[in-house]
């Protein structure tokens, strides 16, 4: 699997990307929702915290709706936010009388307060995920670890609801495409090869690499019951009793033989 840009040209393009989809969406243009980055990109708080509003009992923050996730179902909740309702719950937020403008003015120094603190955490994410997506430079060549398949998420590009690949390996075409739908995907490899694939010979790899991982940790849990089976024999074959007899395995006793 070949490389088509470094994770800083895609983290700009994913910036550009985000732009347009809020400039369209201004515009009046379908589709009627945004993505839960571009929401948040609008807001100018991190998108973990829209997840946090949604997951109070009731939930806070601006309206969202929800459906099941494009290539797969569950936890992979695919989570949009209607524009207008968006545009109206931010300017709901100001206050029209004299008495709601000074408790609104005492608000903001709050709130500017913690989004300058929420613009640093976003900050310090974009830096991990320069960082994570630099690693990933090279695993996503490589994927030669359980954890690089199973623990480390990636981002995946879709088509249609279907896995198109890597965003860091699919063409310049159809990640833009996937950025202009809000078809980026995150997921492990693990959790992506069990959804479906715009075709089996783009799959072909990843399921390649991920049996490959898994025939070297069996060989290595292999390895490591031999060791502990043959501990387990030395220590039964070790001197036993007052007498010093080495004693076998199943032995019968042989006073009552």
């Amino acid at each position: 699997m070949e490389c088509q840009r470094k994770e800083e040209d895609y983290l700009e393009l994913r910036s550009a990307a985000l732009d347009a989809e809020l400039n369209k969406a201004a515009a009046g243009l379908p589709p009627p929702t945004i993505s839960t980055k571009a929401a948040a990109r609008y807001l100018g708080v991190h998108f973990d915290t829209l997840g946090e509003w949604r997951r109070r009992t009731p939930p806070a923050g601006p309206p969202f709706v929800k459906g099941a996730g494009r290539a797969a179902g569950g936890a992979n909740e695919h989570v949009r936010y209607p524009y207008t309702e968006l545009v109206a719950w931010q300017a709901s937020r100001v206050g029209r009388s004299v008495k709601e403008r000074r408790l609104i003015d005492e608000l903001d120094a709050a709130q500017q307060r913690v989004r300058e603190l929420e613009i640093e955490l976003a900050l310090r994410q974009a830096r991990d995920d320069a960082s994570r997506l630099q690693k990933k430079l090279g695993r996503i060549a490589t994927l030669a670890t359980l954890d690089d398949i199973a623990v480390v998420t990636h981002e995946w590009a879709l088509v249609d609801g279907r896995i198109a690949g890597h965003v860091l390996v699919v063409s310049d075409q159809v990640l833009s495409g996937a950025f202009e739908r809000g078809d980026v995907w995150d997921a492990t490899v693990e959790v992506a090869l069990q959804a479906h694939w715009i075709d089996g010979e783009t799959r072909e790899p990843y399921h390649a690499a991920y049996a490959d991982v898994l025939n070297v940790v069996m060989q290595d849990l292999c390895e490591a019951h031999a060791v502990q089976r043959a501990s387990d024999l030395e220590a039964r074959w070790a001197p036993g009793g007052a007498a010093g007899r080495s004693v076998r395995p199943f032995a019968r006793d042989e006073a009552s033989s």
